[in-house]
Formats: C-alpha cells, sequence, structure tokens
C-alpha cells in the first residue's frame, strides 16, 4: 500500500458521504411538497367541490370513453400523479363496475397527462426563479400534457367505435366489446 492510496480512499469516502447527504437533503426537501399536497388532497376528497367537478366532467367524459365515476382516479392523476391515481382506478372499478375500455381510457389519459401540480412544485424545487417563471411552467405543462391526453384518449375511443354519445353515457355495444375482450384474455390465461 503506498501513501496516495489512503488519499485516494479518503477522497472517495467523503465524495460517497457528501452525495449521501446531498440525497437525503434532496429527500426531505420533496418530501416537504408531497406530503403537503397528498394530505390536501385526502382533505379535499370528500368535500362538494370534487362532487361539483364530476357533474361538470361526467357529460364530457363520455366522449373520452370514460363515465363519472373516472372522475376520482383522473382528479387523484391529474394533482398527485400517475401511481395516486391508479391506486384509485381497481378500487372504483370494483366499487363502480368500471368496464376494461373505459379502465384503459383513464390510463391512457393519466399516462398522458398526470401529476400537473406536484410536477411544476417539483421544477420549483430544482431551480424554477420566481411565481412567474413557476405560472408559466404550469400553464404550459397543464396546457400541453391536458391537450396531448384528451387527443390521444380520444383518437382511441374514435378509432374503436368507442362511446360518443353526447350525454356522456356509454354505448351498450362498446361495454360488450370490452366484456368480451376481457373474457377473451381470462380464457388465454
Amino acid at each position: 500500500m503506498t501513501a496516495a492510496e489512503p488519499t485516494a480512499v479518503a477522497f472517495l469516502l467523503r465524495q460517497s458521504l457528501g452525495a449521501a447527504v446531498a440525497g437525503a437533503w434532496f429527500s426531505l426537501k420533496i418530501a416537504v411538497i408531497l406530503v403537503p399536497a397528498v394530505v390536501g388532497y385526502e382533505l379535499l376528497a370528500p368535500r362538494p367541490i370534487f362532487k361539483r367537478w364530476g357533474a361538470w366532467l361526467g357529460p364530457r367524459l363520455g366522449r373520452l370513453g370514460m363515465s363519472p365515476p373516472c372522475t376520482l382516479p383522473l382528479a387523484a392523476g391529474l394533482f398527485l400523479g400517475l401511481t395516486y391515481g391508479a391506486g384509485f382506478i381497481i378500487p372504483i372499478s370494483e366499487e363502480r363496475g368500471l368496464d376494461p375500455e373505459e379502465i384503459q381510457s383513464v390510463g391512457l389519459f393519466l399516462v398522458n397527462c398526470h401529476a400537473v401540480i406536484e410536477d411544476t412544485l417539483l421544477f420549483a424545487l430544482i431551480g424554477a426563479r420566481g411565481p412567474a417563471e413557476i405560472g408559466l411552467r404550469m400553464a404550459l405543462l397543464a396546457g400541453l400534457r391536458l391537450a396531448l391526453a384528451i387527443g390521444v384518449t380520444s383518437a382511441r375511443v374514435r378509432l374503436r367505435g368507442g362511446p360518443a354519445g353526447r350525454d356522456g353515457a356509454l354505448r351498450a355495444g362498446a361495454c360488450a366489446a370490452g366484456s368480451a375482450v376481457a373474457a377473451e384474455e381470462r380464457r388465454e390465461i
């Protein structure tokens, strides 16, 4: 062992320790954003604001291949992220009897447009300067991702010949087709 080796080892240890401390500090900063966002969502979810939003959004969801019960996973996914929104899809689909076509539409929408609020706050954390830049990023992020999600999801519905009623109700044929596909997939397994 030469005299240079302990210095190299000490240098690597200092660098590793510095990276670990920086990573832990960054994780705490993320927690400061995410924990209040999740708590705020959980406090607002049972309030009438989500019911009003769902009542307003319900008829429009039919054009995207979704029914009004899909508003809860959409709200969770839009505000808090894909994983949080996906956590609502299974219980809602079991409770309300969503068919596979609706679940796929919700998933496709959330893949394209999720965590709009959370992502913007994280952008601010990693270097956005001032409220104007944060507001601009939020507007751009929300607008572009929302337009993409609506475009892709509605194109999927049109290509599959899915629900397109003006009242937002799903057509029986689309539900039957989704059930037939799900039954076929179960038989293959």
